[in-house]
């Protein structure tokens, strides 16, 4: 997560609320709102949005501005969709923001590096699946939740330290030091953590995956 944004160029920061606000308009426009108020889906997204806004809560600080923590985008990512995962992260990083946690010139950056940007790799796995490789139940958890939870964290650490080491004064060396090399022991705890409750999910509660089709993945194969 990024937590700072005071020593980014203001161009920047700019820049990452005009695609932010971009991206928003795309994800309104494309929203399915219809699946959204089914009866007990609301609730669930309400739930959701508060066990990912005490996760994101939970963070270690590595260096000024850049901190580590679990995302857990793959899963909510694989259960509402892109268009609504997108909107949780917004509404999570705004709750940041209100309680003080979050500085609100991170808001932009933040809801990209670790909303937007884990969705699309998340999102973009699973069209790579489908196209690619077998229709199977063990593709789906490992290939998309497994796998997604760990390209999404990786995607995440690594653009975030490109960008502080490109528009800051922090040095590559400290960077590497005291937060990329801590994503060693982030990768597979995310992956395992996405992993372990779309499996869960998939067992108890298939309905809740809004990606997950029976006909799909367990009748088709």
């Amino acid at each position: 997560m990024v937590e700072g944004a005071g020593e980014l160029p203001v161009a920047l920061r700019v820049l990452s609320a005009l695609l932010l606000g971009a991206g928003l308009l795309i994800m309104l426009r494309r929203m399915p709102w219809e699946a959204f108020f089914v009866p007990g889906r609301t609730q669930l997204f309400v739930i959701a949005t508060l066990c990912l806004l005490l996760i994101w809560g939970l963070r270690a600080q590595a260096l000024e501005g850049l901190a580590l923590h679990f995302l857990g985008m793959a899963t909510i990512t694989l259960m509402f969709g892109w268009q609504l995962a997108i909107l949780m992260v917004f509404l999570v990083v705004a709750g940041l923001a209100l309680l003080g946690a979050l500085p609100l010139a991170a808001f932009p950056l933040t809801v990209l590096l670790a909303g937007v940007l884990p969705v699309a790799v998340t999102w973009g796995l699973l069209r790579a699946t489908e196209a690619w490789l077998p229709r199977h139940m063990f593709i789906y958890l490992y290939g998309v939740a497994f796998l997604g939870g760990a390209l999404t964290v990786a995607a995440t650490v690594l653009t975030s330290a490109v960008i502080y080491g490109l528009f800051t004064d922090l040095a590559w060396g400290d960077i590497y030091r005291d937060y990329v090399r801590y994503l060693a022991l982030l990768v597979l705890p995310e992956a395992v953590l996405n992993g372990m409750v779309v499996t869960g999910l998939v067992m108890v509660r298939p309905e809740w995956l809004a990606t997950w089709s029976d006909e799909r993945y367990v009748h088709g194969r």
